[in-house]
């Protein structure tokens, strides 16, 4: 057995190696198990695993080391920034996730507007609590109103001549909402605005639904957003991308590297994870990944039949491959749910149960979690 503790003194034969790191490899869930529903993430395709593999040792921290990959993160770039309407002028930076873009876009907002005030629905992410806590900036919640979408009018009355920025979800995390982008820009107005579109990125451009409101920069106030790969994107983890109207102000010199100026808030920063993305997208087309997500969609409608046959009541029509139902008591469920090897999720607003129906959910997967779900109900 190899000790878990101390830095070691002598190496260790390959063979003892691969021991505790099957050991370790084997506690962790894995996608293809059937019973991981709580999880916006999803098994990357096998050919962005390949590429991922090929590419560990690229860097574009220090960029001029790497032509070929810069290379692919200027396609990748280029072609989201049509799948999302980018205007003549847009910067791109490749990012660890969205959760680094959100930062990005408050970071940009209280350098240029010199103030400090955010205006967060109590849909966002909490990656905005974090956000503002590392840019001291103000945030002001704004609640929601019974349809679960930000209320437009506190959006309109908290904003003042003190706020930097305004923030909006496509596909919001708990209920996968996607908020009226357009009317919230234009309370916004000449502020900021960020769009959160980490998991609304690639799944609106491929749903075939007139319905769900527009989010990109198709709108004119919206001036930052981001969207990430590794999620509905297929792509290797971590990758998020993030999108300015136009160059961002942010930068340090670089004296000792190959690139003059750093955009990043990481130095190292994502890489394999870039021509793994290219691969996965150039693979699928828009007509792959409109026709796995058509897939998503009928199994999450799937799954909220099943979960109303066992008494449980939607909170909301599905918009995006996520299903809710109101609970009194979620965490009890989810931990219940866990001792049998289960995993879902909660929501907080309104408390429920949460569940995503990524590429690695099956209807069998369904089928199966369904007598689990009803005993510990």
């Amino acid at each position: 057995m190899i000790a878990k503790k101390s830095f070691p003194e002598k190496g260790l034969s390959e063979d003892l190696i691969m021991e505790r790191i099957l050991e370790a490899y084997h506690l962790d869930m894995d996608f293809n198990c059937g019973k991981i529903f709580g999880s916006m993430c999803t098994s990357p395709l096998e050919i962005a695993r390949k590429v991922h593999g090929m590419f560990l040792d690229s860097n574009l921290g220090n960029p001029g080391l790497y032509e070929g990959t810069i290379s692919l993160e200027r396609e990748v770039h280029g072609a989201v920034a049509d799948l999302i309407n980018a205007p003549d002028g847009y910067e791109a930076i490749s990012v660890g996730g969205a959760t680094e873009g959100n930062i990005m876009g408050l970071w940009k907002a209280r350098n240029q507007s010199g103030k400090r005030k955010v205006l967060l629905p109590v849909s966002a992410h909490f990656s905005f609590k974090k956000a503002c806590d590392l840019l001291n900036m103000e945030p002001v919640m704004i609640p929601l109103g019974e349809d679960y979408l930000p209320d437009l009018a506190v959006m309109e009355d908290r904003l003042d001549g003190d706020t930097a920025a305004v923030v909006g979800v496509a596909g919001t995390t708990e209920l996968g909402i996607v908020e009226p982008i357009e009317a919230i820009a234009e309370i916004a107005g000449d502020v900021h605005l960020h769009v959160d579109a980490a998991l609304g990125g690639f799944t609106v451009p491929f749903l075939d639904n007139s319905d769900i409101s527009v989010f990109d920069f198709s709108i004119p106030g919206v001036d930052s957003l981001v969207l990430d790969p590794h999620k509905m994107g297929l792509s290797t983890v971590p990758l998020g991308l993030y999108y300015s109207r136009d160059e961002h102000p942010i930068s340090v010199e670089s004296p000792y590297l190959t690139g003059k100026h750093q955009k990043t808030i990481t130095g190292t920063r994502t890489s394999a994870s870039i021509p793994a993305f290219w691969s996965v997208m150039k693979y699928l087309g828009s007509q792959g990944y409109r026709k796995i997500l058509e897939g998503c969609m009928e199994k999450t409608y799937w799954l909220m039949e099943r979960g109303v046959s066992l008494g449980l009541d939607p909170v909301i029509s599905p918009v995006l491959n996520i299903v809710t139902f109101h609970h009194d008591d979620p965490c009890g469920v989810v931990d219940r749910m866990a001792q049998n090897g289960w995993n879902i999720s909660r929501t907080v607003t309104p408390p429920g149960l949460r569940f995503v129906v990524m590429p690695h959910v099956t209807k069998d997967a369904i089928d199966n979690m369904i007598p689990v779900l009803e005993e510990s109900l």
